[in-house]
């Protein structure tokens, strides 16, 4: 029971945010930057806000369209669309440990590819 605490807590409060960590800032590279202020802080990226969010969009779509045959765990949208609040929005925590095995089964399927769209954008 303690390795499967320990697991479900590593998941989902270091692998999952760090994953999430790791795709804002591949998309937000200093390189990627469009424009400064005048005291240089970022005016302008060249992946915008709504395109950021259409990245995290995209992965909730791909969670929802998850189906009982093919990975043999059904996903509703609302815990699809809880998924992708809970990891965006800080005031929302709560993912109990079949949610947390969920995301162990599913998300390394759903993140391939998942910043092309962006990416290609940027070249």
């Amino acid at each position: 029971m303690l390795l499967h605490q320990m697991l479900i807590g590593f998941y989902g409060e270091h692998v999952i945010p760090a994953t999430f960590y790791e795709i804002k800032e591949t998309l937000r590279r200093p390189d990627l930057v469009l424009s400064r202020t005048r005291d240089g802080a970022v005016s302008r990226y060249a992946v915008s806000d709504d395109m950021l969010k259409g990245a995290f969009v995209r992965l909730r779509d791909r969670l929802t369209a998850c189906g009982s045959s093919t990975t043999m765990i059904q996903v509703s949208p609302d815990y699809a669309s809880h998924f992708l609040a809970m990891y965006m929005e800080p005031d929302v925590k709560h993912l109990t440990g079949d949610r947390v095995r969920v995301l162990m089964l599913n998300l390394p399927f759903l993140l391939r590819d998942l910043i092309k769209p962006e990416v290609r954008s940027t070249l």
